[in-house]
């Protein structure tokens, strides 16, 4: 291993990275965004994990299936009603 720059565009996995850009990686898929959006995607990503502990929650007591479709056919965490 050696390093050849640093602050040049990589591509990652086929994924072109530049400088200031963040990465997130996990069993998924990946996605990137710019560091200054760093605020935003913590605090989307806490509204996702509420919704999902409710999900998860309510599908413990489920016992049909039209129950589990009502479950997931909800809104998106990020409706803001």
């Amino acid at each position: 291993m050696a390093v050849h720059s640093v602050n040049t565009p990589v591509s990652v996995a086929g994924m072109d990275v530049s400088p200031g850009e963040i990465i997130h990686m996990d069993e998924n898929g990946a996605c990137k965004f710019p560091a200054d959006k760093l605020d935003e995607v913590v605090k989307n990503l806490g509204l996702l994990q509420q919704e999902e502990q409710k999900r998860m929650s309510a599908l413990s007591k489920t016992t049909t299936a039209a129950e589990i479709r009502a479950i997931f056919g909800g809104k998106s965490y990020a409706d803001k009603k």
